[in-house]
């Protein structure tokens, strides 16, 4: 949105020259004014948050940016790490992996009778593999054995697609890409 400080002059001074020219010298001023405006309220929320934000949830969380790292997946690292609450059960457990991987991105349960835990991470969150591996280790209980996968496309998924779509990817973008 642009915000021009001519328009908020009285309708009767807005064509002196005068004026015209006092409002043009201090439009930077007030541009670089209201985009710190805009940039504080923004860094308020993870979701919107700019890298002075992140920074600033990183160094409370005490968290490590990799140098790889986008913004979004600083953002997911931070979620994952606030996202976190003891007691662990598994419908908690669910609700962590929804919120970080989105709905039906992920698998979780525990073989009936057994202590094995596993979890299965689809395509689309791949890029957080090991956030959400660093994440079970912190919140899985010890008597837990942990197996995280990583769930790739299946002949089911690209059954969809006709010989001529498929024939533009390669083998392995076919087995772990989000096709569309």
């Amino acid at each position: 949105m642009e915000r021009k400080l001519i328009d908020y002059l009285p309708y009767a001074v807005r064509d002196f020259k005068e004026y015209e020219g006092i409002m043009e010298s201090e439009q930077p001023e007030f541009d670089q004014a209201w985009g710190n405006a805009d940039d504080l309220l923004n860094n308020q929320f993870i979701s919107t948050a700019g890298n002075m934000g992140l920074s600033r949830w990183e160094k409370i969380l005490d968290i490590t940016p990799k140098g790889t790292d986008s913004l979004e997946d600083r953002r997911f690292r931070i979620l994952t790490r606030i996202n976190e609450e003891l007691p662990y059960t598994l419908p908690q457990l669910r609700n962590i992996l929804e919120t970080l991987c989105g709905p039906g991105n992920y698998s979780a349960g525990v073989a009936e009778g057994t202590y094995h835990l596993i979890v299965k991470i689809g395509l689309a969150a791949k890029n957080n593999f090991t956030d959400v591996e660093s994440l079970l280790n912190r919140v899985v209980p010890q008597n837990l054995i942990v197996t995280l996968l990583q769930l790739y496309n299946t002949h089911a998924e690209l059954g969809r697609f006709t010989h001529s779509q498929l024939a533009a990817h390669t083998h392995d973008q076919l087995r772990n890409e989000v096709l569309n």
